[in-house]
């Protein structure tokens, strides 16, 4: 019997290299925009927390003020995860 498969022309490791590669390019605009957006998702998060006080929620509002709190450290995080990924997507050119 003639293996048909093993005579073709494209590689399956390449085009599994392209998927990765697409997939880390859509991470980078979501790290982008994670980044670009916090603040104002912060805002939304202030005007909840004294939703949720108004509601006589002090524990939830109390939680929500928490992570408002971390919001600047969640960023940073972000920033980091952004530029590790800039410079692999560097060396992989």
């Amino acid at each position: 019997m003639h293996d048909h498969h093993s005579h073709h022309g494209h590689s399956h490791h390449r085009h599994e290299q392209v998927e990765a590669s697409d997939s880390l390019r859509k991470l980078q605009v979501m790290l982008e925009h994670w980044i670009e957006h916090s603040d104002s998702h912060g805002e939304n998060y202030r005007e909840w927390a004294a939703k949720a006080r108004d509601a006589g929620e002090e524990e939830i509002a109390r939680e929500i003020h928490l992570a408002i709190d971390r919001s600047d450290e969640v960023k940073k995080h972000f920033q980091r995860a952004r530029a590790i990924l800039a410079a692999k997507l560097v060396l992989k050119r």
